[in-house]
Formats: structure tokens, C-alpha cells, sequence
């Protein structure tokens, strides 16, 4: 299959070449899964065919870029028929599988190009990230601590052992490492929010509140803006700033993006200080914004029926 494959693939066009390359990974899917590159081992690969992988890696990047990830995952494949001990392309292979949902199989090629790479730090962090993922903090916390060793400065690595360790319940080292991964990087949104939480889980609001306000101002808008907002609420909350923590989140709620999360932060906040008709307009401005959420409408039934603060805030609380 390998001689078929590589006799005059690369007279083709790169078109032809992608489409014929497409049509044979369908039928060595599975043994570059569960074999990685020991179908191939002995083969000598030609120049023509290490470009022709390079070609379509690039393509699957493309593709990749497009969110095509079934389309990058045919490519990908493509490419390490071509070239199996091209490490970029099972890197890229790994991760479109990821993004499909085939995470078993993701794994196994993103370990062969980890090995491929000699053990390159920031492919082997990618690796202990998806062990993570599926639950195994071993694995993960063992290819954080090889990428640690092979490359101290690599903020990525500290961030991954903080979360697996947080993960496993110890908080002051979580900080720590996560501490040690802003000092190569500040710029890691998701590593200031786990700082930030564990502050809050600690009771340390001030601190909590400090990190947040410092995470808001580098990322003024985007994905991460509602939440920051939310805990940064909290924080002030904690430290009997409500009336600060109410006018942020009504300040987030008028995001034409606000998730359901803010208002049901902003109503509970205005219920705790006694402001039912605050509470209700918050919950009417969210089921108009979230028409099916259920949970709300029940929450505005509830408000409405009886007005009583101690009963509201209850299902809210339930519901959130």
C-alpha cells in the first residue's frame, strides 16, 4: 500500500495529491492509530514524499484555521502515509482528532510525536494537557514535571502541574507553581483565574479582588469578560463593597453577549441586600435576553407570587 501510494503521488497537483491521499488514509486509519509508525518501521522515505507531507500538513493547518477539523484529520493522516515519522503532522493529526471527540486515539499519536520530537516540552505540556482532561492527573502531572525538567522557564508547564495539583486538592502548591508560571508569562487569563480562585477559597477576597482587577484590565473585552466580572463581584461582595459589586454586573449585564450567569449573579446580589423589585427587573431583563431558560421564569414566578427575599433568593440558589 505504502509503494502504491508514493508511485507518482507527487507528479500529481497538490489538489490531486490531497484527494488521492484522502481516499488511502481512509484505509490506514486505523493502523496509524493503534500502530503508530511500527507498520512503517524499515521503510525509507523519499524526498518527494517527505514534501508531498509537507504539503498537506499544510493544508491540514489551513483547515485547521477553518474549524474543518474532519477535513485537517484526513490531511494530517495524509501526511504521515507520506512521511510516519513526521512529528509535526502527528501533532497536527493528534489535535484534529481531539477536536472530534476521538480523545483515546488523540493521545496515542500526540505520545508518538512527543517521542518523534525527542521529547520537545511544549508538545509534551500539550500531551499532559489532554491527560488532564480525561482524568488522568498522573499522566499529566508526570509530562508537566519532564517538560519542567527539560525547559524551567516554560510557563505552560508550571501552569499544568498548578492545575493538577490544585485539582488534586493542594491548594498552596497550585499557587505556587501557578505564581511561577506568570513570572515567564504574565499574560495567562486562565492561570490569573485560578490564582484568583483559590484566593477566594482561601477567604483572601482583597487578593482575590487584586488579581482580578489586573486580569480585567489586560483583556478589556473577549470570552473571559463576563466571568472575570462575576468574580470579581464576589470578591467585592466579600468585603461588603456590594454596592460596587452590584453596578459592575449591571454594568456586564448590558453586554449584548451576557451569558445568563450574570444575572443570575446580579439578582442574587440585589435579593441579599433586600432589593426585590432590583432582583425582579434583573430577572425580567435575563429571560428577555434568555428567552428558553426555564430557571428564570420559574425565579420570576416565584418573585412575583411572593415577593418574600427568603424564599426568592432559595431558588435562585437552587437553580443557579
Amino acid at each position: 500500500m505504502a509503494g502504491t501510494i508514493h508511485s507518482g503521488g507527487c507528479l500529481r497537483s497538490e489538489w490531486s495529491l490531497a484527494l488521492h491521499d484522502f481516499c488511502c488514509c481512509l484505509t490506514v486509519a486505523t493502523v496509524l492509530t493503534a500502530g503508530g509508525c511500527r507498520a512503517f518501521r524499515g521503510h525509507k522515505v523519499s524526498e518527494q514524499s517527505i514534501a508531498a507531507a509537507r504539503q498537506l500538513s499544510l493544508q491540514g493547518l489551513d483547515a485547521q484555521q477553518r474549524n474543518q477539523w474532519e477535513r485537517a484529520e484526513s490531511l494530517f493522516a495524509a501526511a504521515i502515509v507520506q512521511c510516519p515519522s513526521d512529528e509535526r503532522a502527528r501533532y497536527g493529526y493528534a489535535e484534529s482528532l481531539w477536536q472530534r471527540g476521538l480523545w483515546q486515539e488523540a493521545v496515542v499519536q500526540m505520545e508518538e510525536s512527543v517521542r518523534l520530537s525527542a521529547g520537545d516540552p511544549q508538545r509534551r505540556v500539550r500531551l499532559g494537557q489532554m491527560y488532564r482532561s480525561i482524568g488522568d492527573l498522573g499522566q499529566a502531572r508526570a509530562h508537566a514535571e519532564l517538560a519542567i525538567a527539560s525547559n524551567g522557564q516554560l510557563a505552560s508547564a508550571w501552569a499544568l502541574r498548578g492545575q493538577v495539583v490544585q485539582a488534586q486538592g493542594n491548594r498552596g502548591a497550585a499557587l505556587a507553581d501557578f505564581h511561577r508560571a506568570l513570572s515567564y508569562d504574565a499574560a495567562l487569563p486562565d492561570v490569573q483565574l485560578a490564582v484568583a480562585e483559590i484566593y477566594a477559597q482561601e477567604n483572601r477576597p482583597q487578593r482575590a479582588l487584586a488579581t482580578l482587577q489586573s486580569l480585567a484590565a489586560t483583556n478589556p473585552s473577549g470570552p473571559l469578560t463576563a466571568e472575570i466580572a462575576i468574580r470579581q463581584a464576589r470578591a467585592l461582595a466579600a468585603i461588603d463593597r456590594r454596592d460596587d459589586a452590584v453596578r459592575l454586573l449591571a454594568k456586564a449585564a448590558k453586554a449584548n453577549d451576557a451569558p445568563i450567569a450574570v444575572f443570575h449573579e446580579l439578582a442574587g446580589l440585589q435579593l441579599s441586600a433586600g432589593d426585590v423589585m432590583a432582583a425582579r427587573g434583573t430577572v425580567e431583563q435575563g429571560i428577555s435576553r434568555h428567552p428558553q431558560h426555564p430557571p428564570f421564569r420559574a425565579l420570576a414566578q416565584e418573585l412575583s407570587r411572593s415577593g418574600g427575599v427568603a424564599a426568592a433568593s432559595a431558588a435562585l440558589e437552587v437553580r443557579h
